[in-house]
């Protein structure tokens, strides 16, 4: 389904919703528990990780593929040369990247007492990924019922999971180069050419002292962007004071569809924010490149006998893309 085609008119119009105690607190309590035991060993979950990214895209190379995100990636390595400028009482731009202001500063002590109980999420701002390959937990929560009900409504008949990942804030992160918010930005996934949305699911409460999401809807009047490069001037004070912001209770998902700009807010409490983000696309989608109309947009894209999806010579997401309901379309990823 093409966004004006979903039934729900409000997420048609939003672009995002949330869905109130979408998993019980003793699932929440069983992924929690075993995103704690993945984080008591990171190291050698993410170098069990890399080594399979490494042994898929070794097999399946792909002379002459295009890096997409190159270019984004260096801007990213030079965002700390500008300064930060305010363009709202709640909002600080560097160079074309906007995002949600820190509201008071951190105190270096402050952060060594939030630290000083061992919880290793309490330092740690970032990702673990591709939990669903490796852990049931995840896995079964993945293609859960009320998850499938929800995209169903909002995304297709049928649909697959491409992605998932972990993200956590640290106690009063601050880190650079937004000051431990992330900025805004659209998911756009290029890779498709149908729709996606991400489904992210509330393990640790998010309120607005500890990193909320910020939302632009739909409906405020705005294109497609190169994922986070919103133009020279960044994001108009017209598009900031329409931003609605979203809190959750564990068990609690925020669905939003890919071309929807949002952010979230720096983690400034003394205990670290973690909540586990899915990313659905239609089964119908084709993989490849589409973000400009060009003749051979799947060149670079392929889905091997093994089931691996590779796209410009590397994994794309996850190793397993499950099927969460509907049914496999031939033709389709």
């Amino acid at each position: 389904m093409e966004l004006h085609e979903v039934a729900d008119r409000e997420f048609a119009r939003m672009g995002f919703t949330v869905v109130r105690g979408a998993l019980t607190p003793s699932e929440v309590e069983e992924l929690h528990g075993r995103a704690d035991a993945i984080m008591a060993g990171r190291d050698a979950y993410e170098r069990r990780h890399a080594a399979e990214l490494e042994r898929i895209s070794a097999a399946h190379p792909m002379p002459d593929a295009p890096d997409p995100v190159a270019h984004l990636l260096d801007h990213q390595r030079r965002l700390p040369e500008y300064p930060e400028v305010e363009v709202s009482p709640r909002h600080l731009r560097r160079h074309n990247r906007v995002y949600p202001k820190r509201r008071r500063p951190v105190a270096p002590a402050e952060r060594e007492a939030a630290a000083a109980n061992g919880n290793p999420w309490a330092t740690f701002t970032g990702q673990v990924h591709a939990l669903a390959d490796y852990e049931d937990a995840f896995a079964r929560a993945a293609v859960h019922p009320r998850i499938a009900e929800v995209l169903q409504a909002v995304l297709a008949p049928d649909v697959k999971l491409w992605f998932d990942h972990i993200f956590t804030k640290g106690a009063l992160n601050d880190d650079p180069p937004y000051r431990g918010a992330n900025r805004f930005h659209q998911d756009g996934f290029f890779q498709f050419d149908r729709r996606s949305v991400t489904c992210w699911i509330a393990l640790d409460a998010v309120t607005e002292e500890n990193g909320p999401f910020h939302y632009i809807p739909l409906d405020a009047g705005y294109g497609r962007f190169d994922f986070d490069d919103l133009g020279p001037e960044g994001l108009s004070r017209e598009l900031l004071d329409a931003e609605e912001i979203v809190t959750l209770q564990p068990g609690d998902v925020a669905v939003h569809d890919r071309w929807v700009l949002h952010a979230t807010g720096p983690n400034e409490s003394a205990a670290p924010r973690c909540g586990w983000a899915l990313h659905y696309t239609d089964a119908r989608a084709r993989l490849g490149e589409f973000d400009r109309p060009i003749a051979d947009a799947t060149r670079f894209a392929k889905v091997t006998a093994e089931g691996y999806h590779i796209r410009n010579g590397k994994l794309s997401g996850n190793r397993k893309w499950p099927l969460v309901c509907g049914q496999a379309v031939p033709g389709g990823i």
